[in-house]
């Protein structure tokens, strides 16, 4: 049993590990995901079987139906859910959504509402800091004690510096994603992994460009308007062809 312990143990920090290794953060363009942020969860979010939960899952007929309102195909919604999610859901085992917290998204969160992030950073070094800093992640439910208390600090600011769900979506383009406020947005990303799908197509829709690159399934344009620059280096292109050439035959 100790054994199993040791290896079960040694097994997660090396997901951990790897992600930390060879993903990396975009900084160039502020509405796509966090690269790194993709890399943490698709490898380290587990799967234990809660899926089968009628609050997680997504059918086909979900997909059909959300395809349809986009007017794209099923198979290439599901080929860019599949590569951003690593095949892996939008919750933890305790019910709560996936998320990751980022210390310097909250640094300017809190100084676009006027309040200076210098005044609380002492003591937070690990929620609040200026610049870009990975090592601050701590991934699955820590990243919640994280977020809770930078909620003491300002809720507002602290939701909207949170990336949320199956597709890690910024809490700050809650108003890309056709909610008024951010509290909206994080409650639609509590609903179910149907809902966090939802929010991802009404954020297509604030960007005509990328919603006509993935009707026409011009990966290449999508994956500079939706992932970012980095997008050559990650293989993106060659990812989401492999993931859409395998629904496009089932």
């Amino acid at each position: 049993m100790k054994k199993f312990t040791f290896t079960l143990v040694a097994t997660v920090f090396c997901c951990i590990l790897g992600a930390a290794l060879f993903v990396s953060c975009n900084t160039n363009n502020p509405d796509a995901a966090d690269d790194y942020q993709r890399g943490l969860y698709s490898d380290v979010v587990p799967d234990d079987g809660s899926n089968s939960c009628s609050k997680y899952g997504i059918t086909d007929e979900d997909y059909a139906a959300c395809a349809k309102a986009l007017n794209v195909e099923a198979a290439a919604l599901k080929a860019v859910v599949k590569v951003e999610t690593g095949g892996r859901g939008g919750f933890l085992p305790n019910g709560k959504p996936v998320i990751l917290f980022q210390g310097h998204i909250f640094w300017q969160q809190l100084r676009t509402r006027g309040i200076n992030p210098e005044n609380y950073a002492k003591g937070n070094e690990d929620i609040l800091y200026p610049k870009f800093d990975k090592t601050k992640y701590v991934g699955g439910v820590g990243e919640w004690d994280r977020l809770d208390r930078a909620v003491a600090i300002n809720e507002d600011a602290a939701l909207s510096s949170a990336s949320w769900g199956m597709l890690q979506t910024m809490g700050y383009l809650y108003k890309k994603c056709g909610c008024n406020t951010v509290a909206e947005f994080v409650g639609r990303m509590k609903t179910s992994e149907l809902e966090q799908l939802n929010v991802f197509a009404d954020y297509l829709k604030s960007s005509a460009s990328m919603l006509d690159a993935l009707r026409k399934k011009d990966w290449t344009t999508f994956a500079k308007l939706y992932y970012g620059p980095s997008y050559a280096q990650d293989r993106y292109v060659e990812k989401i062809v492999k993931a859409y050439s395998s629904y496009q035959n089932q």
